[in-house]
């Protein structure tokens, strides 16, 4: 009966220890090292740009660029879309089916 007592008070005081020491998971206050955007579809051939600090609603058909023929619209302005934040810097982490989401170091 002591045995067992005995390895309720050791588990327990093991669990008391390892809940006082503070966990390095996540560093508190150190700041971000990316930046993060996110671009969305929102056809027919308008696509949204949520940059740090800004956001941008773009037709790109009155900047000049269309849909080849047989091509989907939404793949094909989202691949466009991906390859102008790749030029600048961005680089794309996750995406869906109208989004892609972007990060980037800071600057």
């Amino acid at each position: 009966m002591h045995k067992k007592k005995l390895m309720v008070v050791l588990v327990a005081l093991v669990v008391l220890i390892a809940s006082a020491i503070p966990q390095a998971a996540e560093e508190k206050g150190e700041p971000s090292k990316y930046e993060y955007a996110i671009i969305k579809w929102d056809g027919p051939d308008r696509m949204y740009y949520n940059l740090p600090g800004k956001f941008e609603l773009v037709h790109l058909k009155t900047q000049g660029v269309g849909v080849p023929t047989n091509a989907e619209g939404e793949e094909w302005y989202l691949t466009h879309a991906a390859n102008q934040m790749a030029k600048d810097g961005w680089e794309a982490i996750n995406l869906d089916s109208r989004r892609i989401f972007f990060r980037r170091a800071k600057k």
